[in-house]
């Protein structure tokens, strides 16, 4: 069975990743791969919930570290849940963001 591949595409909000993402799954699935589109945080049950607590406009005095540490929570529901098996099955995988964002977004 083939490896499956991971791509990440980051960027500031506005920046076009959204119509990237789309081009890129739809030249993927035209080619015959299977591919496995998702997004962080979120991507998952539990990470959606977590992107709502992140996202949300009642977070303003949320601590840093609190931050950071329910992003890492989110990324490892969406690396065990979702990438792992895509990866193990030969998918791709196409996320809306990943490690870069948070070196920008929580000062990595």
């Amino acid at each position: 069975m083939k490896k499956g591949k991971f791509i990440t595409i980051d960027g500031v909000e506005g920046a076009g990743k959204s119509t990237q993402i789309a081009f890129i799954c739809d030249y993927l699935h035209r080619k015959g791969i299977d591919v496995v589109k998702t997004r962080e945080p979120g991507g998952t049950d539990l990470g959606e919930k977590i992107r709502s607590l992140l996202l949300g406009l009642d977070n303003e005095g949320m601590h840093s570290d609190t931050e950071l540490l329910l992003m890492f929570s989110a990324r490892n529901e969406l690396i065990q849940n979702k990438i792992k098996p895509a990866l193990s099955k030969g998918k791709w995988v196409v996320s809306d963001r990943f490690t870069d964002a948070s070196f920008a977004y929580q000062g990595g």
